[in-house]
């Protein structure tokens, strides 16, 4: 069954994510222009226009405004009121984001923070690229095979084992398996994405 989406924000944070919700089948995307199922223009701060604009039968909402706090704060409390069970609320700020929690979004996202944090992780890490975060804690990543992995299987290395972290797929010439047999040898050319704590993915990076 498809999700209602709506999308609060025309900046590029929320345009992105419009774009990808209507991509990816989602039934309804708001204040968006092009390329998706319906877009309108209004003052997200102005609960009679927002009451208007078919919110009550969203399965969620993005808001995606954080410069203004008071705008986004104001949304926020009338998609609360019109009854929305899922907000995800952007902030720019630590600050902002603990007072758009404490009035009820659901789930905060610091986008700016965690491409800055990405990216430093990318350039201490060498090879290996971080793909997302799962947790706090845990990561999937990315790493082209080691010189020492080459001619030698998944079941020989032992990654649970030696480095605490788990092969979920393996990326080659033929596109990426998911399920890699664990006694095919590992090629020059492959890449492993691996799953684990940031604390044991980190070690890899040395």
């Amino acid at each position: 069954m498809k999700k209602s989406v709506a999308v609060l924000g025309l900046g590029k944070f929320g345009s992105s994510i419009a774009r990808s919700l209507a991509k990816g089948g989602a039934d309804l995307v708001r204040d968006i222009a092009d390329k998706v199922t319906c877009a309108v223009c209004v003052d997200i701060s102005d609960k009679e226009m927002m009451n208007n604009i078919g919110l009550e039968g969203m399965d969620a909402v993005v808001i995606a405004t954080a410069e203004h706090l008071d705008s986004g704060v104001m949304a926020l409390m009338i998609v609360k009121e019109i009854g929305v069970p899922y907000v995800l609320a952007k902030a720019d700020g630590t600050l902002k984001g603990e007072i758009l929690k404490r009035v009820g979004a659901d789930e905060i996202v610091y986008p700016e923070e965690e491409m800055g944090a990405r990216i430093a992780n990318n350039l201490l890490g060498g090879s290996m690229t971080d793909l997302f975060d799962l947790s706090a804690d845990t990561s999937i990543v990315k790493v082209p095979a080691r010189k020492e992995w080459i001619n030698k299987s998944l079941v020989d290395i032992n990654f649970r084992g030696k480095y605490n972290v788990n092969v979920i797929a393996i990326e080659g010439e033929g596109g990426v398996d998911g399920a890699p047999d664990p006694t095919k040898p590992i090629k020059d050319e492959e890449n492993l994405v691996l799953i684990g704590k940031k604390e044991d993915l980190v070690k890899l990076r040395k």
